[in-house]
Formats: C-alpha cells, structure tokens, sequence
C-alpha cells in the first residue's frame, strides 16, 4: 500500500458449525495511507500581512505582565498588529492539467490538509471537510499537527482529469492566532502561536502503480495563492464577525468559473481583499529552546538567567505532521426551537429547550435589521463598525437572568474576566485593560464580561453585493448555549434551527428507567458531556475549552460506557505525555497552562488528582480496549512519574503543611480534588489516593506487559504502602473511615473517596456507607440564589 493509496474494506463474519448459515457482512468503508514528516513535500504557507505584523511585535508582547508602562506599551503593539490579521484569510489554487496516457487512468486521488488555527478544504466549491469549526483539535502544536485526508478521486478520474478544478481551503484562527488577551486565568500566551498558516499537497496514483505529488504548498509552481475573506474575526470564546457582503463576493472563489481579473488585480495587493502570493511560515525558534522555557517557566528546571523566562521568539515552531488520531467534531444532532420570544424592540429570545454546544443556523437568512428606538441592549452593542454598515447580532447563554430574564452573561464566555476587569481597579467604572489588556474587545465592555456573539454585518455600499438572506452560522468557533438572542429585526428569523456539534465517535451505551427523574438525571448528564467532547475533554464548553486531568478522571467511566472513545482517549493521554516534564512530572491540564501547579507537590507537577489522568486512563483504556500496543507505547512515560512522585510526593506534602500523623488536620493546605464530593474538599485524602491510583494502575499496566521483577513489585509496594497509610489514619477511630480531626468528621468527602478508591476494607464498606448517608453539612448558595433570597426577604418584610 503506496502513501496516497485509498483502500476500501469491510468485515464479514460466518460460523463454520452451521456451514448453510448466511454470513454477515459490514457496510464498505475506506481508510488512506498518508504521508508520514519526512515525505511531506508541502511546506506551511501565511498571508504576507500576517507574516509582516509578527515582524513588527515586540516579542514580549504576549508575555510581559500588565503592570507598568512598558508592559502596557508592548501588549499595545501585539493588539494593534493582531488587529492586522485578524480577518482571516483564504488560500487557493488550480490543479496542473493532468498527462494522463491513453492506456492509463488515475486509480486514486488523496487530498492530504492541515491547517493552524483551523481550516476547512473544498474542491470546486464542494465541502470536502466534514469537521467544520475545530479541525485539527488542539494539541501541543509546537511538537504534532493532525492532518486529514480527502478522497477526491470521483473528482479527477476519467472525464474528471480533463475539467478544471480549484482546491480551496478556507482559515479560522482557532488556539493559534487568538485574540491576545492579557491576564486570563487559563493563559492562553503559553499556547503556540504564529500566523495563521496551512499546508496541503494531492497525491495522484495511477492504474499503473505510478503516484506523483502535485500542489504542493510553498512551492511557486504550484500557483497557490491567499486573500483575506469574509471573516472579520473569528474567535474560539467570543464568536465571529461576519461580512455578508465579502462572503457574497467570496462565494465560488474555490471554483474555476470564478477565477477571474476581478479576484486578482496585482496592482491591487493594498487591497485586504486582493489575491497575493503566500509566504512561507518559518519559525524564528526551535523545539528546544520553546520547551526549555516552559520547563523554567514551570519550575521543572531551576532557572539560570531571567533570559530563561521571557522567550525572544514570535513565531512558535510547528510539531511533526501526523494522520489525525480521533473523530472528527461533528454537527451531530439538528435542535429544532421549542419557543421564541418576543422581547420587544426586535429582540427575539430562542428557547432550545436544552444546553448544548454548537451556533444556530438560518437555512433562509436573517430579516432586515433594525436600529432600535431606545438602543441597543446589553450585549448587543457593536461600537466598531463603519458608520455605513448595518448588523445583526446572535448573543448565546445557558440561562436568563432570575429577574430581567436577559440571557446572564457572566455565565458565558467569561474566562475569569467578569466585569471588564473591573475589581481591579474601580468597582463602580470598570477597566478592562487593568486585566484583559488593550486587546478586551471593546464593544464588550458595556457588557460587563466577555460574550458569546456571532455578529453578521453588511456594508451599505452602492453596488456592493450581498444581503441579510445570505447569513447562515458561524463558522470556526462554537457556542454552548440553551438560549440564544437576536437582535435586532422587525420579524424573528425564519427556518432557524441549530446544530450541536461533538467528536462523532459511536454511541453505544444507553440507560433509562421508570423513574421520570432519573432519566431526566441522565439526559442532562449526557448534554453535558456531549458538549464538552470537541476534540479534547473539556471541563466548559464556553469559558475555558481545556482538559482538565481531575475532569476526565471524573467523567471517563461513564463516558466510555456510553461512547466508543478508544481513540479519543488514547489521544488525549498522548496529549498528556507531549507535556511531560524531563523530571517525569505531569501537568494539571493537557497543555501546561500554569494551573493547578500551586496546589501541586512543586517542581512542575500539577495537583496530583489531575496530573494523574494520564496513567489512571490507560489502565482505564486497557480495560476497556485491551490495546496491549497502546500500553507498550506510554509505559515508560507513566513510570517516569511514579519515579517522580516516589522522589518528591512527602517533601511536597510536607512544605504544604500535611505532617504525617495529620495532627490538627482540618483539610488546611493547598490542592484541588473536591470533584469527588459535594463537601468540603479533603485535599490530604485527594493526593494521596492519587498517588496510590497512579501506582495501581502502572502494577496493573506491567501486568500487562508481562513484565514482571522490580517494576511490578515496586509499583505495588507503594500502592500498598499510600493505602494503609490512608486506612491507618481514617480508619483508627471508628469504623466510619473519618478524618482524625473531628470538627470535620461532617464535612469531608472521606466516605465517597474511601470507597471509590477501594481503600476501605470489604467487610468494614457496609458501615462506611451507612455514616455517608447520616452525614451532615452544608452547601454554599451561589450568587444568583442569594440574590434570590434576598428578594424573598426584601417581598416577605415588605409584602
């Protein structure tokens, strides 16, 4: 099988007892042979604009903290130059006509693409890519990229080698070119950046056996060319900017009957919508020096220099190419509205009648926008337009405020920046630049937090083509939302619908029951779930969009009762193991993003619950899968961090506070792990139970493996050791598995972790039990239901 061959297969399956019986057969699917690094001949490609405005950063825009006027200055320079490329651009070329002998044809056409931030391809102007918004999904893309393939094949066989045919790939900016905000919680700077870029070449195979590569990128002769098109901005937390006119222009421009002067003017390469020719994408550092930073910046690796901290690159290094490795991010159900609202001044609310992720979608275009008599309403404010342009704005929630019933905003794509930033300097004005940075989108400071909008606009120009009917969905971000507001128009929307997307993964696994409530408790766990599985396991689908360790180790079990996640989850603790540290610490999140790491043991580990997602899911995965090959490929990473904690877990615990007989003990320290327990968090109990799984599981992996000897038995030592060490201070009371100290024998998770964990032994669980269900305590109201209590109050003293 040569690379760029398409295979088709299928499974049949007979029994040779009943030699009469009629087999079974499968449906005909087709896999590709792809490229591996070394024979990529493409080279990734940018908009010379885009290119030009790293040149022209300072390097440490993205890096150096708000405070003072040279970082302020500096994040200045970074949003002013982002502002430069954030329309995003398109890329296109022609394929070579094809010398196809008389007595050959061609077998198989492979169309191999990748793209940062995003991309979609298409060839004459028919979607070859099924993904849509997130595609490749995130990973650490300094070190691998996904590609896919596409088999145009019906496209250029027979007939089709003699038509003209135009390759198209259309960019969004995705993790990769974002917005630069400063300050965020999640800190997105850590991420890989650089100029949004794309790389792509077709693999033509012959019936001879003959296969040759034709357009490659970064090759002159293969006649690529880029413009910026119809997407103002695209943002993965705060939606799109949407030009209906440019997109009315731009439509075809992936077809051979629109290749015409009207696109490429050479005198016109001024213009932002002008056809150039690419640049290459050539980063200005190494792998090396990018990851050496990191492992400072973690405190992985003690720190030399102050040079060591502040990265001098603009241009991050791009990883090794590989065949993606899960599904692709789907629309995989249409939600149909239960109700919409009249709110009055054009405004219409849609109810969906459940939270999902994914945009809304006008098969028919929006109406005719208005300008309302009394303004725009919070959150619909868009003070960044020409004077001349009209808009229509599409602002999505999961729930409506107690009182005005407006969707909350706060609740959304907020990032840890509510208030524009506002209690960092003045309570009652606000100042997002005090956290967000000159880059906080400005017309969502009256807002009060970060929204999730997608804004479609049409310029009032003589001439100009395109209208309102043109709108369709956004398209390379996503939403989570039930409710979703429009405004503003005389009419609501006709033909409004909306698409939840999720990694198409097959479901399997199904529940229901008698009880009406239980299986109303089951759907909602699984809308959540769907929503958070867009190519990586998030813990939000709005507001941070990241894996979180303590989330899948949470999560995993039921996910992979309902869903086939073999190759989601094998990739996600490949994600895992990109990150690793050289002293074998794991991070708290898939990508290290400085989370967690304070509530860690130190040097570079995150809190020992979440770090310890990679090794607990592939013992997980093997459970489920029996992928012997998988386990071979990570074992020697998982025993890394075992050597790791084995070295480092008491001396972390111990500067933590955590003496070792925990007397005076009252869950005081650091570390997360309180996503096992309505309660308060017992973090002493979390990290060492941890501990203990990660040992587990890498004794359980060497089984395996067969790999028996030292390794084995030293991973069930200290599995064995964490466990009474556990057993013997919780259960030295009484047989209720408490902790030592008892003013929090009511409020400690210890029962549901102790029996989680199988810590507790068999003949005392029945009793353990028996004290979680007598168990007092409290649960802390959340903003929205003290307000609602107060109201209660203010209406029962003043009827």
């Amino acid at each position: 099988m040569e690379i760029g061959s398409v295979i088709e297969w299928k499974v049949t399956v007979w029994d040779s007892s009943q030699p009469d019986a009629k087999s079974s057969s499968s449906d005909w699917s087709k896999f590709a042979v792809g490229p591996s690094q070394s024979e990529w001949q493409g080279q990734w490609i940018s908009h010379p604009v885009d290119l030009e405005s790293w040149d022209e950063t300072d390097a440490s825009a993205f890096w150096t903290p708000v405070s003072g006027m040279n970082g302020t200055h500096n994040q200045r320079v970074a949003c002013h130059n982002w502002e430069k490329r954030s329309q995003l651009p398109v890329f296109r070329t022609k394929l070579p006509t094809l010398d196809v002998p008389e007595d050959d044809d061609i077998a198989t056409a492979l169309l191999v693409v990748s793209g940062l931030g995003s991309f979609r391809a298409s060839l004459d102007g028919k979607p070859l890519s099924s993904s849509g918004p997130l595609d490749p999904p995130l990973t650490d893309f300094a070190q691998r990229v996904s590609y896919r393939g596409f088999d145009v094949t019906p496209y250029l066989s027979g007939d089709g080698a003699k038509s003209e045919h135009v390759v198209g790939i259309a960019m969004g900016s995705g993790w990769w070119d974002h917005r630069p905000i400063a300050g965020s919680f999640i800190r997105l700077f850590f991420f890989p950046h650089g100029a949004v870029t794309c790389v792509a070449q077709l693999y033509i195979t012959y019936k001879s056996g003959k296969t040759e590569v034709v357009i490659p990128t970064g090759d002159e002769s293969s006649g690529w060319q880029v413009a910026k098109g119809h997407l103002r901005e695209s943002s993965l937390f705060t939606g799109e900017y949407i030009d209906l006119q440019s997109k009315a222009e731009f439509d075809g421009f992936d077809t051979a009957q629109n290749w015409k002067e009207l696109y490429f003017d050479p005198t016109d390469a001024a213009s932002i919508h002008a056809w150039v020719m690419p640049q290459r994408y050539i980063s200005d550092t190494t792998l090396e020096k990018w990851r050496h930073h990191l492992h400072v910046k973690s405190k992985a690796t003690p720190m030399k220099s102050r040079d060591e901290v502040t990265p001098l690159h603009k241009l991050s290094p791009i990883g090794r190419l590989i065949p993606h490795e899960s599904p692709p991010v789907l629309p995989m159900e249409r939600v149909y509205p239960d109700e919409i609202l009249d709110l009055g001044g054009g405004r219409w609310m849609i109810d969906f009648g459940k939270a999902f992720s994914g945009m809304l979608r006008f098969e028919s275009g929006l109406p005719e926008p208005i300008i309302p008599a009394e303004g725009y309403p919070k959150g619909h404010e868009v003070n960044t337009l020409a004077k001349d342009e009209s808009f229509i704005t599409v602002v999505y929630g999961e729930r409506l405020e107690m009182f005005t019933h407006d969707i909350n905003l706060p609740l959304v794509a907020g990032m840890g920046l509510h208030d524009g930033g506002g209690r960092h300097k003045s309570k009652k004005t606000g100042d997002p630049e005090m956290k967000g940075g000159p880059c906080y989108p400005k017309d969502h400071i009256k807002a009060g937090s970060l929204l999730q909008r997608d804004v479609y606009i049409l310029p009032k120009t003589d001439g100009g083509k395109g209208s309102f009917s043109g709108a369709r969905q956004s398209h390379f971000t996503t939403h989570a939302f039930r409710f979703a507001e429009i405004c503003c128009s005389e009419e609501p929307p006709s033909d409004v619908t909306a698409l939840a997307y999720r990694s198409s993964f097959k479901e399997w696994g199904d529940f229901s029951s008698s009880n009406v409530r239980i299986n109303g408790g089951y759907e909602l766990v699984k809308n959540a779930m769907n929503a958070n599985l867009l190519g990586v396991q998030s813990d939000c689908p709005h507001r941070e969009k990241i894996q979180y360790g303590g989330d899948i180790l949470a999560d995993s079990p039921a996910a992979m009762h309902l869903y086939d996640m073999s190759a989601f989850y094998r990739k996600v603790v490949l994600d895992w193991a990109d990150q690793q540290w050289e002293n074998g610490a794991y991070a708290g999140t898939s990508y290290w993003l400085m989370l967690n790491d304070q509530t860690g043991i130190g040097n570079g580990s995150g809190e020992t619950v979440w770090a310890s997602a990679p090794v607990v899911m592939t013992a997980r995965h093997m459970q489920h899968y029996g992928d012997l090959e998988f386990l071979k490929r990570t074992v020697d990473k998982h025993i890394k961090w075992l050597g790791f904690l084995h070295k480092h877990f008491d001396k972390g615990m111990l500067k933590k506070g955590y003496v070792e007989d925990l007397e005076g003990y009252w869950k005081s320290g650091s570390g997360l792990g309180d996503w096992l327990g309505f309660r308060q968090r017992d973090t002493w109990l979390t990290h060492e139970g941890f501990y203990m799984a990660s040992a587990r599981s890498i004794a359980y992996i060497s089984e395996k493996l067969g790999r028996k000897g030292n390794a084995v038995e030293a991973a069930l030592d200290i599995s064995n050791m964490v466990k009474e060490r556990i057993a013997g201070l919780y259960l030295k009371y009484n047989q209720g598995f408490l902790p030592p100290d008892s003013r929090g024998k009511f409020m400690s998770p210890a029962q549901e972790m102790g029996l989680f964990s199988r810590i507790v032994p068999g003949d005392r669980r029945c009793n353990v039990l028996r004290h979680y269900f007598t168990r007092i305590g409290h649960t802390w109201p959340g903003s929205a239901e003290m307000n609602f209590l107060k109201h209660i109050d203010k209406e029962q003293k003043n009827p």
